[in-house]
Parts: structure tokens; C-alpha cells; sequence
């Protein structure tokens, strides 16, 4: 689960300031639904709420409040009509929620992270409450919206931090997925990471690989190919796991499936490894085709867990 505390703490200790922008009420057709969160700083964005121009709008209108900041638990609620304002085609009417935090609010929204749901008031100048089990959407009183801590992403790792792993965790987030992603030395990671990942340092990934949940997915694309065939090994001989993908040729992928095969891997688990991961159809070596490629394929295995729900 990615906690939008967690990211916006990431990004207030690296931009000075952060603005949850959430969709408080819709109605009519608009690109996302009622409770879809992003956060915004003045270089860069964690999540969308959709919408294009309604996007653009909301993420100048963001700046402006970092960029002049007021009272503590600044808000101010956005309401627009999606076809005369922002000119979409969409026709529905939105309500967008912003709330800036800064260094002075950070240490309570911190306090705050360890609830399941907040209630996100529309005005005035006070912070956030926890709202136990209460339901998600307007209070009944309609002056706050609640909304849960932590996005509902299925957990993903990622093994390998090169230049195809630095390329591909971007998308890995935009997608909402909630990415653990590991290498065995930390020199390899970008100096600035995406909002809400989880680094992880491991001289050993294998450990990693065997505790991870049974419904997480996993990608492997690490810069040694023997370091590759254990993590793969771990995962298929272990408890269990939703998609397997593995980097490489044809040629490697038939040289693992026999190695593996060999190390008394059945069958039946074995053609569930995804090799090569990615889309056939996106050509190329370039980190960034290759990473659109495995970020198209992991789409689509979203989409097949989905509906298998």
C-alpha cells in the first residue's frame, strides 16, 4: 500500500512544500472518480486526477498557493464545469480539493499516517482528522471529504536499479503500483527517487523475492545474469506470486527455462514466466522503449488481475 503521507513527507524535505489536489465530487462524465488524489510541487507531480486542461489548471492553481503561502492547513476548493471552463469533452462538473503542507504542518501529518482514512475538511484553516472506518466520499454534514492513507496499489518489485530500472520506475508509479525496488548497492539508485517508492539495498535480493506477497508482481532486471536466475528461482519455488516478468532474449530465456527447469522448477510454474517482458510489438534497445514496452506489459497484467477479481 503507497501512503500519500509518505510521499508528500518525501517531497516536502526535497521541494519545501507539497499540494494534495483531490476530486471531491463529481457529476457527469469526467475522466476520474470522486477520491482520485494527486500531489504537486513546483518542479514535479506524484499521481493524476486526469482531465488534460482540468490537470494543468489545477496544477497552476497549486504553484500559486506554493508559491505565496499563507495560514498553516492552507486550502481552497476549485469547482468547475469541464466543457465551458476547461474546454473538454468530457461535459461533466467537477470539485477539486487543494491543501498545501509545508514545514510546519509536516510533523502532524506524519502523526497522521498511521490511520486508515482522514477526513480532509473543504475550508477553514484546520488540519486533517482521522476518520476510523467512516465511509469514503463527503461526511454527511458535506464540510469535509474522507479518503484512505494509502492507495490500494498492488505491490510490485523491482530488481534492479540500471539504466532500464531508472527509466522504468517512473511509469511503474504513474500506474499506481506500490513499487518496492531493490539493488545490491545503493550507488546505483537515481539521486532523487519517484514519490512513494520503496528503496530497498540488499546484498542479497533472494531474501527479498521470499517474503514478498503471494499477489505481488515482479520484474527482474538486474545487471548479472546469474544474480537474475536466483531471484527467479526464489520466487517460482516459493509460496506463490501474481506475474513474473524477466528481462532479456529469446536465447536467455530459453537458457534459463532448461537451468531452472533442471533445478526442479515444475513445469506448470515455469510457463509462468514472462521472458522476454514486454510488449513484441515496442521494438528497440533504447532504455526508454524498452521501459514503455515493460510498463505497456504490466498494464495490461493490471488489467487481467482486475477482472479476474
Amino acid at each position: 500500500m503507497t501512503s500519500w503521507i509518505e510521499a508528500a513527507r518525501d517531497l516536502i524535505a526535497r521541494d519545501g512544500g507539497v499540494v494534495r489536489a483531490s476530486l471531491v465530487g463529481v457529476r457527469g462524465s469526467a475522466p476520474r472518480e470522486a477520491g482520485a488524489m494527486m500531489l504537486i510541487t513546483r518542479t514535479d507531480i506524484w499521481q493524476t486526477i486526469g482531465g488534460g486542461s482540468l490537470e494543468f489548471e489545477v496544477m497552476a492553481r497549486a504553484r500559486t498557493m506554493l508559491d505565496n503561502p499563507a495560514a498553516p492547513w492552507q486550502r481552497q476548493v476549485i469547482s468547475a464545469a469541464l466543457g465551458p471552463d476547461m474546454g473538454q469533452c468530457c461535459g461533466g462538473h467537477v470539485k477539486v480539493l487543494l491543501e498545501r503542507f509545508g514545514a510546519a504542518e509536516i510533523d502532524q501529518l506524519a502523526a497522521l499516517g498511521g490511520g486508515r482514512r482522514l477526513a480532509h475538511p473543504l475550508a477553514g484553516t484546520g488540519p486533517p482528522v482521522n476518520a476510523g472506518d467512516a465511509m469514503i466520499g463527503l461526511t454527511d454534514d458535506r464540510s469535509a471529504f474522507v479518503a484512505p492513507v494509502a492507495q490500494p496499489g498492488r505491490p510490485l518489485f523491482l530488481y534492479g536499479a540500471g539504466h532500464i530500472g531508472r527509466a522504468l520506475a517512473p511509469h511503474l508509479v504513474a500506474l499506481q503500483l506500490d513499487l518496492h525496488w531493490m539493488d545490491v548497492e545503493e550507488a546505483r539508485f537515481p539521486p532523487e527517487m519517484p514519490g512513494g517508492v520503496t528503496r530497498v539495498v540488499a546484498s542479497d535480493p533472494t531474501v527479498i523475492a521470499a517474503h514478498a506477497p503471494v499477489d505481488a508482481f515482479h520484474l527482474v532486471i538486474t545487471h548479472n545474469h546469474a544474480l537474475d536466475e536466483a531471484i527467479c528461482h526464489r520466487i517460482l519455488t516459493g509460496p506463490g506470486f501474481a506475474r513474473l516478468g524477466l528481462i532479456g532474449s529469446a536465447t536467455k530465456a530459453a537458457r534459463f527455462r532448461s537451468r531452472l527447469t533442471k533445478a526442479g522448477v515444475a513445469p506448470e510454474v515455469l510457463d509462468r514466466l514472462v521472458c522476454p517482458v514486454g510488449l513484441p510489438s515496442i521494438t528497440g534497445k533504447h532504455p526508454a522503449r524498452v521501459a514503455l514496452s515493460i510498463a505497456a506489459g504490466v498494464a495490461i497484467w493490471q488489467q487481467e488481475m482486475d477482472e479476474s477479481d
